[in-house]
C-alpha cells in the first residue's frame, strides 16, 4: 500500500505529470481524505513513508479529516495524533522538506484550535520551548508552529460557529499571545546581538523570517476578534491589550525591530518596516497619560527621522512602500497637535516634505506608494482647522511645494510618455488617479490662492499652444504628434481641476474661494470649444488623447455637479457664477447646466463607438435626472426637449453601436424619468413614444408575411429592430413608477403590439440574443413595484396582462424544454428570467387566480406548468451554481408553497418528492457564505406545506389525500427535515434562525412519532455526562406550547426554542 501511496503521490505533485495523471491520482488518494476510518492509515504513510509527497499527502490528509470529522474522533485519538506530530517533529523534523514541516505544523495548529477548550491543561508556549531550547533548526521549527497557531486562532479557516471562533481567538490572545511575541522578540534579538553562537547563512535567513513573520502576526491580531475589513488597515489603530503595556513602553522592543530593519535584506526588512507600522499605531488608550504616550511618540518620530537622515533601505520598493504605510498611519493615530508637542517636530516635518519631494520627482516606483504620502499631507492640513495655538504647524511653508511638485510630476509624466509612445494612455488607470487626486486635492485648497494661480498658469500655457497648432494639424505629421501631447498634459489638468472643485466640501469655501473655483472651471469649459474643433479632424474621434480629454471633462463634470448643482450642493453660489459670467458668459446654473447637457449628448453622437464615454456620458446624465432640483433644471433645455421628441438611432447612433446593451436600456430610464415628472406629461407621452410606431408597425407587417420568417437580409433586419425596440421599451417601462404612468404605458403597447412578443418567441426561441431581453421586458412589465399596477375595478387588465405573460412562458418553455444545449447563455438564463416573470405575475397582487378555474381558462396552470418542468429540468447541481437561476427558484417555491399548495399536492409524485428534495437541499445553506435567503425561503415554504397537513381543510379533502399518497412514497421525509432543522439551529452558527423555526412547530404536530425518535438519537449521541442535560433541554422546548399554530403560539415555540439552542450550546461548548 505505501509505494502505491508513494506512485500516486509522485503523480498528484510531480512536476512531470500530465493533467489527466494528477486527475486520476487524485481520485485514486481521495479515499484517505475523506472516509474517517483512514486516519490510522495517513499516520501509517507520514510514519513508514520517506518520499516527501507522500509525507505532505499524509498530513494534509489527516488535517482534512479531523477539520471535517472532528466530532467523530474521541478525545483520546485526537490527543495522540497531537503528541505524535509532536514527536515526529521533534524527531526528523529538521531532515523533512520545507513544504512537508509547512504541512505538519498547519495540522498541529489545527489540531490544537479545534480541541483548544477540551485540554485546558495544554501550554502551547510551555511545549514549544522544547523546539526553542534545542538546536537552531528545532528553533526555526518551533517559531513556524507559534506563527501558524497565530495565524489559525486568527483567522476562522474552519468555518467554525463565529462566536466559538471568536471564544477561542480571545482565549488564545488572553493566555498566550503576549508570550508568544516576546518569544520572537527575544529571540530576534539573540540573532541581532550573535549570542546564537555559530549558524549558518541560511539558517540566520530562516531564523530572520520566522521571527519577524511571528512578530508581524502577534501585532497584526484581531484583538477584538471583529474579523475588520482589510482596507481599513491603514486608518485603524492597534487595539492591543492592557497588559502588553510594558512591552510596548519598553525601548528595546522598538530598538530591536528598528535594528532588523536597518541590518536585514528584502524582503525580511520590509517585515520589520511593517512590525514598526504596527507598533507605532497601538491605541492611545494604552498609555496612562499624555507624558507616557509623548515619549513613545518621540522615539517613534525619532526612529522616523534616523531612518529618512541616512536613507536606511528606501532605496528598494518594499521598504519604500512600508515607510509610506508608516508615515500615513502616523498621522490617523496621532493628533496633529500631538506631533507638534514633540520636540523634533520641526525637523522631522522638514525631513518627510523632503522625502515626499524626491520620491514624487524622482522615485521610479512611486506611483502606487505615493497615495499614502498624499494621505498623510491631506491628513495634516485637513486638522490645521482644529489647532488651538498649540505651536507652529510649518505646513505653509511645505504644503504649496509639495503639491506644485505632485502637479509638475504628473505633467513630466504625461509628456514624457507621450512622446515616447504616442499610442500609450498614462491615464488609463482611472482608478489609482482618482485614490492619488482625492488625497491631493486637499493639499491644493489649503491655500487655494497660490494653488489656483499656479494652476492657471500651467492651463493658460497649454490652451495657447493648442491654438496655435490647430493651423498647423492638417498639414504637419509633427504638429499633429504635438497636439496629441499637449491634449494628455490638459487632461490631467482637466483631471485635477474637477477633483479641486469637487473637493470643495472638505474645507471652509469663501467668497474667495468660489472666484477661483471660477475661474478654474472657466478654463475648463473653455477646452470644449477645442474639442469641438478638433473632433472633424480626428474623422470620429481616433486619437488617444482627445479620447482621455473627453474622459477628463466628464469626471470633471461629475465633481461640478456635486459640488454646484447636486441635491447637497449650495444652490446660492453667486460668486462662481460672477466668475463664469465674467468669462465665458455661463451667469446661472441653467446655463451651466445647459453646456453640460449639450456635451453629453453631443458625445453620445460623435463618440457612439467608444463604450467608455459613452458609459460615462449616461452614467453623468442619468446622477443629473436622478436629484429633483436638477431634473426639473434639465426639463427646462431645449436639447432634452428635443431628446424628448427625436430619440432614435439617428440622433443618437450609440444605440445601435454601442457594444453594452445595457447602454439603451439606462439611456430610456433617464428620458421616462425626465418626461414623467411633472403631472401634465401624460399629454406629451404619445409624442415621446412617436418615434417607435414606425419600427413596431414594420415588425408587424413582417410578421404578417410567412414567408418573411425564413432566412434572409429582412430576417436579420427585423431581428435587429426587435431587440432594440425591446430594451428601449423595457427602459421606458423601468421608468414609470406610479400607477398614473404605468397605465399610460400599458394603454400604450396593449393590445396593438403587445402580442407581437408571442411571434417573436415562436420564430427566434432558440436565440438567446433575442429572447434574454424579451423575457427581461416582460419581467419589468409584470413588476408591481411601488404598486403601479393597479387598474380600475371593473378593468380586465390585470387579466389580460397575465395572459399576455403565460402566452410568453409556455410558448418560450415549450420549445426550450428539450430543443437547446443545457448551458447557462441557452437555457439557464431564460428559465432564470421565466422564475422571475411567474414569481412577480404570481406575488403582484393584481389578479385574482380564482377567476381562470372559475371559467376554465388554462392560463395558470399552463404558466405553473411550464416554468416548474423548466425548472425541474436543471440538475440540482447546476441551479445551486448559478446564482441568478438559485435566487428566482426558491422564492418561486414558496410563494407556489404559499398561495397555490393545492395545486402542489396534486402533482404527481415524483415531481412532489423532488421538489421537497430540493427544499431539503436549500434548509443546508444556513451559514456563511452560503446566501441565507435560500435556507429562510426553503424554511418558509415548508412551513406552508405542513401547516397546510395540520389544518387539514374538508375543502382541501382531495389535495390532502395526495399529499398523504406522496408520504407514502417516502414516509420518513418530514422527519428528516425536522432532523436537519433541529440540528442546524442547534449545532450551526446560523444568523437567519428564526426563519428557520417557522416550520418545526407545524412539523413536530404532524411528525410526533418521528420528533420522539429525533430527541432519543441526538441525546444518545452525546457524551455519557451530557445525555440527562440534552434530555432537560428537550424537555423545556415544548413547555407551555399548544397543540395549534396559533401567532401567540408560535411565538412561544420560537422564545423556548431559542433558548434551548442557548442551553445546548452552553453545555456542548463550555
Amino acid at each position: 500500500m505505501i509505494s502505491e501511496v508513494e506512485l500516486l503521490a509522485q503523480q498528484l505533485y510531480g512536476n512531470s505529470s500530465t493533467n489527466e495523471q494528477r486527475a486520476d491520482a487524485e481520485r485514486k488518494l481521495s479515499v484517505l481524505s475523506s472516509n474517517p476510518e483512514m486516519l490510522d492509515q495517513a499516520r501509517m504513510i507520514l510514519e513508514t513513508s520517506q518520499q516527501p509527497y507522500a509525507q505532505h499527502f499524509a498530513a494534509i490528509s489527516m488535517s482534512k479529516l479531523l477539520t471535517i470529522h472532528w466530532g467523530r474522533f474521541s478525545s483520546q485519538q485526537k490527543t495522540d495524533v497531537r503528541s505524535y506530530v509532536f514527536t515526529f517533529l521533534a524527531n526528523k523534523g529538521p531532515s523533512l522538506q520545507s513544504f512537508v514541516v509547512a504541512a505538519l505544523v498547519n495540522l498541529l495548529a489545527r489540531i490544537t484550535k479545534l480541541g483548544w477548550f477540551q485540554n485546558p491543561g495544554n501550554d502551547v508556549t510551555e511545549e514549544v520551548s522544547q523546539f526553542l531550547s534545542a538546536s537552531v533548526d528545532h528553533c526555526i521549527i518551533g517559531l513556524e508552529i507559534l506563527n501558524e497557531l497565530t495565524l489559525e486562532m486568527n483567522a476562522n479557516k474552519t468555518n467554525l460557529p463565529l462566536a466559538v471562533h471568536r471564544k477561542k481567538s480571545i482565549s488564545y490572545r488572553d493566555k498566550s499571545l503576549l508570550q508568544v511575541l516576546q518569544i520572537s522578540l527575544q529571540t530576534l534579538s539573540s540573532l541581532l546581538s550573535g549570542s546564537t553562537g555559530q549558524i549558518t547563512p541560511e539558517q540566520d535567513s530562516k531564523l530572520r523570517e520566522q521571527c519577524l513573520k511571528l512578530s508581524l502576526a502577534c501585532l497584526s491580531y484581531d484583538f477584538f476578534g471583529t474579523s475588520s475589513d482589510d482596507s481599513t488597515e491603514d486608518i485603524g489603530s492597534v487595539q492591543v491589550p492592557t497588559h502588553w503595556r510594558s512591552l510596548i513602553e519598553d525601548d528595546n522592543t522598538l530598538a530591536t525591530l528598528l535594528q532588523a530593519y536597518s541590518t536585514s535584506a528584502a524582503p525580511y526588512s520590509a517585515m520589520a518596516m511593517e512590525c514598526l507600522s504596527q507598533l507605532s499605531s497601538v491605541r492611545r488608550s494604552l498609555f496612562p497619560n499624555q507624558e507616557t504616550r509623548h515619549n513613545f511618540l518621540q522615539r517613534v518620530l525619532t526612529a522616523i527621522i534616523t531612518i529618512l537622515r541616512e536613507q536606511q533601505r528606501l532605496g528598494e520598493e518594499e521598504n519604500f512602500h512600508e515607510f509610506c504605510r508608516l508615515l500615513s498611519r502616523l498621522k490617523s493615530n496621532f493628533q496633529l497637535a500631538e506631533l507638534i508637542k514633540c520636540d523634533i517636530y520641526s525637523e522631522l516635518i522638514a525631513a518627510v516634505a523632503q522625502f515626499t519631494i524626491e520620491s514624487i520627482r524622482s522615485c521610479p516606483y512611486a506611483s502606487n506608494s505615493v497615495y499614502y504620502l498624499l494621505q498623510l499631507w491631506s491628513r495634516m492640513v485637513t486638522s490645521v482647522a482644529y489647532l488651538k495655538g498649540e505651536g507652529e504647524s510649518h505646513l505653509d511653508r511645505y504644503v504649496p511645494e509639495i503639491t506644485q511638485t505632485y502637479i509638475l510630476s504628473k505633467l513630466q509624466s504625461a509628456r514624457a510618455s507621450l512622446q515616447s509612445n504616442p499610442n500609450e494612455d498614462p491615464m488609463e488607470n482611472e482608478e489609482l488617479l482618482v485614490d492619488q487626486l482625492d488625497s491631493a486635492s486637499p493639499l491644493c485648497r489649503y491655500q487655494y490662492e497660490r494653488a489656483a494661480e499656479f494652476l492657471i498658469s500651467l492651463f493658460d500655457p497649454l490652451v495657447n499652444k493648442l491654438q496655435a497648432l490647430a493651423g498647423q494639424s492638417q498639414v504637419s505629421g509633427i504638429a499633429n504628434a504635438e497636439v496629441q501631447v499637449v491634449e494628455g498634459e490638459l487632461a490631467w489638468l482637466v483631471y485635477f481641476v474637477g477633483a479641486v472643485v469637487g473637493a470643495r466640501g472638505t474645507s471652509r469655501s469663501s467668497d474667495e474661494q468660489e472666484l477661483l473655483d471660477g475661474d478654474l472651471c472657466a478654463r475648463v469649459f473653455k477646452t470644449i470649444q477645442w474639442i469641438e474643433m478638433r473632433q472633424p479632424m480626428q474623422a470620429g474621434g481616433s486619437s488617444n488623447t482627445l479620447e482621455r480629454l473627453e474622459l477628463s471633462l466628464l469626471y470633471f463634470f461629475q465633481y461640478f455637479r456635486k459640488a454646484y448643482i447636486g441635491e447637497q450642493a449650495n444652490l446660492a453660489s453667486t460668486n462662481l457664477y460672477l466668475r463664469l459670467n465674467e468669462l465665458v458668459g455661463l451667469s446661472d446654473s441653467l446655463m451651466v447646466m445647459n453646456v453640460i447637457v449639450n456635451k453629453t449628448m453631443q458625445n453620445l453622437k460623435m463618440w457612439s463607438s467608444h463604450e467608455e464615454i459613452v458609459d460615462k456620458s449616461l452614467s453623468l446624465f442619468h446622477e443629473l435626472a436622478s436629484g429633483y432640483n436638477s431634473s426639473k433644471t434639465l426639463a427646462k433645455l431645449d436639447v432634452i426637449t428635443f431628446a424628448l421628441r427625436n430619440h432614435g438611432p439617428a440622433q443618437f447612433p450609440f444605440l445601435t453601436k454601442s457594444g453594452n446593451p445595457r447602454h439603451r436600456t439606462q439611456f430610456y430610464i433617464t428620458l421616462t424619468r425626465i418626461l414623467l415628472m411633472e403631472d401634465t406629461c401624460l399629454m406629451d407621452f404619445e409624442q415621446f413614444m412617436a418615434p417607435f410606431v414606425p419600427i413596431l408597425q414594420h415588425l408587424q407587417a413582417f410578421f404578417s408575411h410567412v414567408s418573411n420568417t425564413g432566412p434572409g437580409s429582412a430576417r436579420e433586419e427585423a431581428k435587429s429592430l426587435m431587440i432594440g425596440v425591446l430594451r428601449d421599451l423595457r427602459g421606458i417601462c423601468f421608468g414609470t413608477s406610479n400607477r398614473r404612468t404605468y397605465v399610460a404605458f400599458f394603454d400604450w403597447i396593449y393590445p396593438d403590439y403587445l402580442p407581437m412578443l408571442i411571434n417573436s418567441v415562436e420564430l427566434w426561441w432558440n436565440d438567446s440574443a433575442v429572447t434574454t431581453p424579451l423575457l427581461k421586458f416582460v419581467s419589468e412589465l409584470v413588476h408591481n413595484k411601488c404598486q403601479r399596477i393597479a387598474f380600475e375595478c371593473s378593468s380586465p387588465n390585470g387579466i389580460l396582462l397575465f395572459r399576455e405573460a403565460s402566452s410568453v412562458l409556455f410558448s418560450y418553455g415549450q420549445r426550450i424544454l428539450n430543443g437547446v444545449p443545457p448551458t447557462y447563455k441557452d437555457k439557464y438564463k431564460g428559465i432564470s428570467i421565466c422564475l422571475t416573470v411567474l414569481n412577480r405575475l404570481l406575488s403582484g397582487g393584481y389578479v385574482n387566480f380564482g377567476v381562470f378555474q372559475l371559467y376554465g381558462d388554462s392560463a395558470l396552470n399552463n404558466a405553473l406548468n411550464i416554468v416548474l418542468q423548466l425548472s425541474l429540468s436543471i440538475p440540482m447541481q447546476d441551479l445551486m451554481a448559478y446564482t441568478k437561476v438559485m435566487r428566482g427558484y426558491f422564492p418561486l417555491q414558496e410563494i407556489l408553497c404559499h398561495n397555490h399548495t393545492t395545486y402542489l399536492c396534486l402533482l404527481e409524485t415524483p415531481v412532489f418528492l423532488q421538489i421537497m428534495s430540493n427544499i431539503q437541499y436549500g434548509l443546508k445553506w444556513v451559514t456563511p457564505p452560503h446566501d441565507m435567503s435560500v435556507s429562510s425561503d426553503c424554511a418558509a415554504a415548508l412551513y406552508h406545506i405542513a401547516e397546510f397537513r395540520f389544518r387539514a381543510s374538508k375543502k382541501d379533502a382531495q389535495a390532502l389525500a395526495s399529499l398523504d399518497r406522496h408520504v407514502a412514497e417516502r414516509p420518513q421525509m418530514f422527519g428528516q427535515l425536522l432532523a436537519l432543522l433541529l440540528e442546524a439551529v442547534v449545532y450551526d452558527d446560523c444568523p437567519n434562525q428564526w426563519a428557520l423555526s417557522r416550520p418545526m412547530l407545524a412539523l413536530i404536530l404532524t411528525n410526533e412519532e418521528a420528533f420522539e425518535h429525533i430527541k432519543l438519537e441526538m441525546c444518545e449521541a452525546q457524551p455519557p455526562d451530557k445525555k440527562g442535560q440534552m434530555m432537560s433541554a428537550f424537555e423545556k422546548l415544548m413547555n407551555g406550547v399548544q397543540r395549534n399554530l396559533e401567532s401567540r403560539n408560535r411565538d412561544r415555540f420560537t422564545q423556548n426554542l431559542t433558548q434551548f439552542r442557548s442551553d445546548v450550546k452552553a453545555f456542548l461548548n463550555p
